[in-house]
């Protein structure tokens, strides 16, 4: 690393450390709201007794008893000018007293107080142990430190296991400070104090310069900028992959454990969910036979006339192709439930209610795939294959079949992908056609479950959603290598 970089670098993480010994937040006096609930009550008190003396005139009472009530008002309206006046002079102190808060060395003020109406109603969001929160601090600016001295360390060499280390040493650091600040600023604070008001432009910095310093690192630095990249490729994959990881844990954990909060660790209440399935009439086979029919059927048409479309597109030349073409571009524009009433309508009419017909044969008219496959036959088709086979003495169909076919594999792959997700996945269209319980399919059957107004079980659901996508995913990892053919065609010029 060059040196000017070097030093860029190891000056801006220890301004970061300097910067977290500055104050991030202020908890300003807020004793004039403090003192509101106690003015509440004595008014409360004050109304009564007023009310009492109205009572008193209004059955006639003598004038002592009178007087001894005008006295015990006028004691409660002192008590309540009082009050008013202590309020107006904690509100004008408000601004001179304050306490203040810097995540060095990592100790709150004593004086603060959580106010624990506030976690009692969202304990999750609202932690009240801040042990985590100081241990991070102390950690991030270890780390920081860390990364300086690796970076000093490196020297003038061009590539070196310092400098990798210490981007990920500086990357911890940015994710700790980064929770550490957001940490900060959720904190409810009980009266006669109030919420943290941040010093946004130092918590902004806290953050910022680590990550600027990670960054030159990365582009001058050919070796760190490849591990960073693995650690984001590995960063996208978890998170692409934790959706499907906590759904299928919600599986096996009942409903009092999800609403307590996240888990990824499985419960034991599996046989328990499967029980609670199973009494809802929650046939399995029968959704699965009903939902394939539908996706499998739909796809195959969908895929293999769409595909034979857009080879009738991009080889026959012939007048209107381009309006024929732009009318299935137009097509796309039209959203699917615009139509859905006069689809029904036209179902109906054919009698073609309760029955797989109208959600499988619709399909051969797929816009988007058409658009797809002619995109990608203009990138990867030669009309001279065509040619050829038909001086040898080939049909069309023929051609079409055992030519053209294998070269669109990778592209009928991904969108069989994507039709069978988008027709297994479908709940609407089968809602409005399908009434007969024999038919119904996954979807349709896990959005039952949520129908006991008295409990939901939310443990059984998620057992249903993730016995709905496993399907889904073995279709995916069956084709998903002539996928990864298809980018390696997509990518390779002739």
């Amino acid at each position: 690393m060059k040196k000017i970089y070097r030093l860029l670098s190891v000056l801006l993480l220890l301004v970061t450390v300097g910067l977290m010994f500055v104050p991030i937040a202020t908890f300003e006096d807020n004793s004039a709201a403090a003192l509101q609930e106690e003015i509440d009550k004595q008014i409360g008190r004050l109304e009564s007794e007023q009310a009492k003396l109205q009572r008193y005139i209004d059955q006639g009472k003598n004038q002592k008893d009178l007087d001894k009530q005008q006295t015990k008002i006028d004691k409660q309206q002192v008590k309540v000018d009082e009050l008013l006046a202590e309020q107006a002079a904690a509100a004008e102190n408000a601004g001179e007293a304050g306490l203040k808060y810097a995540l060095l060395p990592g100790q709150l003020p004593a004086e603060i107080a959580v106010d624990m109406q506030v976690v009692n109603a969202n304990g999750a969001i609202y932690p009240t142990d801040f042990s985590d929160l100081y241990a991070l601090t102390k950690i991030a600016a270890v780390l920081l430190v860390a990364a300086a001295v690796l970076i000093l360390a490196g020297g003038d060499k061009v590539i070196s296991k310092f400098f990798t280390v210490a981007s990920f040493a500086n990357l911890i650091a940015i994710l700790m400070l980064v929770f550490c600040v957001f940490r900060v600023n959720a904190i409810p604070v009980k009266l006669p104090y109030g919420n943290p008001i941040m010093n946004w432009p130092v918590a902004i910095a806290l953050m910022l310069l680590p990550c600027i310093v990670l960054a030159i690192n990365c582009f001058s630095l050919i070796a760190t900028k490849r591990s960073m990249i693995y650690v984001l490729c590995i960063t996208l994959c978890v998170l692409s992959l934790l959706p499907f990881w906590i759904m299928i844990v919600n599986a096996t954990r009942n409903s009092q454990q999800i609403q307590g909060g996240m888990s990824l660790i499985p419960s034991t209440f599996l046989d328990h969910n499967w029980s609670v399935l199973s009494s809802k009439n929650f046939n399995i086979l029968t959704g699965f036979k009903n939902s394939a029919i539908i996706a499998f059927g739909s796809t195959v048409l969908g895929v293999y006339f769409s595909a034979l479309t857009a080879y009738g597109l991009t080889v026959y030349k012939f007048k209107g192709a381009k309006l024929l073409y732009s009318i299935v571009l137009a097509i796309l524009m039209i959203p699917g439930q615009v139509t859905g009433t006069g689809f029904f309508m036209f179902m109906y009419r054919l009698g073609w209610t309760n029955s797989y017909l109208p959600l499988i044969i619709p399909s051969i008219a797929a816009a988007s795939t058409v658009f797809f496959f002619k995109q990608y036959l203009e990138a990867n088709f030669q009309i001279s294959l065509v040619e050829a086979s038909r001086i040898d003495g080939a049909g069309e169909f023929y051609t079409y079949n055992i030519i053209i076919m294998p070269i669109m594999i990778p592209a009928m792959a991904t969108m069989a992908i994507m039709a069978v997700i988008g027709s297994w996945n479908n709940y609407l269209t089968p809602l409005m056609l399908l009434s007969d319980p024999t038919m119904k399919t996954l979807p349709m059957m896990v959005k039952e479950l949520r129908g006991d107004i008295y409990r939901t079980e939310f443990g059984s659901i998620y057992l249903g959603l993730a016995m709905t996508a496993m399907p889904l995913v073995i279709v995916y990892f069956c084709f998903s290598k002539y996928i990864i053919a298809g980018v390696a065609v997509g990518g390779v010029k002739e």
